[in-house]
């Protein structure tokens, strides 16, 4: 018997979803370009998950997925209201993963402004895993690399080393980085407001907590290339040296 040449297993990973309540290809397209261009750093090439909370002819969905990519979002799945769009999905090159479940954390910036209840913007949510009970660490003992993802289901991380530009670390927990952080470290992945992130250095593209975020230029303004703590007080991130 030969040896399988693959095989499969299931994963956790971090999306982009944009929740669309009703789709005006102009006013869309605004609200879009302004939502990228906030955070150009985070959602540029983002996977993205459609959440269609109405219904759309298929024309009207083959505009939508123009104008997320026209501005580097990698759509990859729709769900909710896709009855009568499965052709244009397929052809697309699409997902429907209507019947699969998530849990929804929304992902906000402290600059984030309210929206008028009557004319509700696109939504972004991080999607995760539920997990009810906390685990050991998971300890890296190596540089995390651009391009990697590594991710501590149900725990804290603990990371020896460096976490390289273009690289992203996410925990349900707490996240400590016993070198320089320069990617993204999202923790309290699954909405725990308690959790913090620590590092020996930090250099970060990104630093969310419980869906909560600050990008490169604030952080650069705290305490740049120094020892740090990040966590939550009142809904708003606090940058603190740790020199």
């Amino acid at each position: 018997m030969t040896d399988p040449c693959f095989r499969m297993k299931g994963t956790t990973l971090t999306s982009v979803v944009v929740e669309v309540h009703r789709f005006a290809p102009d006013e869309f397209k605004q609200q879009l370009a302004e939502k990228v261009q906030s955070a150009p750093q985070f959602f540029t090439r983002s996977s993205l998950i459609l959440h269609l909370a109405v219904s759309l002819s298929a024309t009207e969905f083959e505009l939508l997925v123009a104008l997320c990519r026209q501005f580097e979002l990698q759509p990859m799945a729709v769900k909710g209201e896709t009855q009568g769009l499965k052709g244009i999905i397929n052809d697309l090159g699409l997902a429907d993963v209507s019947q699969s479940k998530f849990t929804d954390s929304v992902l906000k910036s402290p600059q984030q402004p309210v929206q008028n209840e009557q004319s509700p913007a696109p939504q972004d949510v991080v999607k995760t895993v539920t997990v009810e009970t906390m685990k050991p660490a998971k300890v890296i003992n190596r540089p995390v690399r651009s391009g990697q993802q590594i991710y501590a289901e149900g725990c804290d991380l603990v990371i020896t080393a460096a976490v390289s530009e273009g690289a992203e670390v996410l925990a349900d927990g707490n996240i400590h980085v016993y070198g320089t952080l320069r990617g993204r470290a999202l923790a309290g992945a699954k909405g725990n407001i308690h959790a913090r992130v620590f590092c020996h250095s930090l250099d970060a593209e990104l630093i969310s907590i419980a869906g909560q975020f600050v990008m490169h230029d604030t952080i650069k303004s705290k305490c740049w290339k120094q020892p740090a703590q990040i966590y939550l007080e009142d809904d708003t991130l606090q940058i603190e040296s740790l020199a």
